[in-house]
């Protein structure tokens, strides 16, 4: 019985790599470049990217790519004011919000072909480049107790006063909540660093010359120093995510 089985399925894998032979008919369309953009999600955080591709035959291509990406500690867990519900929730803790652009150069062969217009194609892809880490200070609203010149307290009021994070003069009872993402856009300081990315993309578009993928994979952040992002757990230098992200773009005929 378990004989039948296999021979059933081996017969039905047959007959379908014939019949996607047969409904292939048409001539193999060779194009010269494309554009595309897209976003993905990652373990760590989210991210965009453009690519601009240069085709050297019907299966490989280089590619160009310019992806922004923001890379969170494991460790961030939001927590919301105790104050007032409208409050922005804050990152208790964190030190910096962490962002990168990666410039690359990839390499994309298609080792799966698509055998109808119907079908999906798979490639592989590889891509390194420079991966420039920014690194931006927290700022949060902090209540602080209203003094006099003589240093004591007026009328038992708090001011709300924005302020840089500071791990050891601010703890929770003290926060009222995060303050805007400007503040201390200034102080941004650059980390750099090295990124490599590995996976495989799908195309599924019914139209030759149209872009529509889906790619999953695997990409590396190395910077050549630890990244403060979070004051009470364990920084690193180096970044590993799976990844997934959708494409759109148009190809180009020569």
């Amino acid at each position: 019985m378990k004989y039948n089985y296999i021979t059933i399925l081996l017969s039905l894998l047959t007959f379908n790599v014939f019949s996607q032979e047969t409904i292939f008919e048409e001539k193999t369309t060779v194009y010269q470049d494309e554009l595309s953009g897209g976003l993905g999600f990652h373990t760590n955080g989210f991210s965009l990217n453009f690519r601009y591709g240069k085709y050297h035959g019907a299966f490989k291509k280089q590619v160009y790519e310019i992806e922004f990406a923001t890379l969170k500690h494991p460790k961030e867990i939001k927590t919301i004011s105790r104050f007032e519900d409208d409050v922005k929730g804050y990152v208790f803790g964190k030190l910096n919000s962490f962002f990168t652009f990666r410039p690359s150069i990839g390499f994309h062969n298609i080792f799966i072909p698509k055998q109808s217009i119907r079908g999906v194609s798979i490639t592989y892809l590889f891509h390194i480049g420079p991966s420039l880490g920014l690194a931006k200070p927290i700022y949060l609203n902090i209540i602080e107790k209203q003094e006099n010149s003589f240093g004591m307290n007026t009328n038992n009021q708090d001011n709300v006063v924005l302020r840089k994070f500071d791990p050891a003069i601010h703890d929770k009872d003290q926060i009222y909540g995060k303050a805007s993402f400007f503040n201390g856009i200034d102080e941004t300081k650059l980390y750099p660093g090295i990124f490599t990315k590995f996976g495989f993309e799908f195309d599924y578009s019914s139209q030759r010359e149209v872009i529509r993928t889906v790619e999953v994979g695997l990409t590396s952040d190395f910077y050549f120093k630890e990244i403060p992002i979070m004051a009470f757990a364990e920084n690193r230098s180096w970044f590993l995510n799976l990844y997934i992200g959708i494409s759109f773009g148009k190809k180009e005929t020569k």
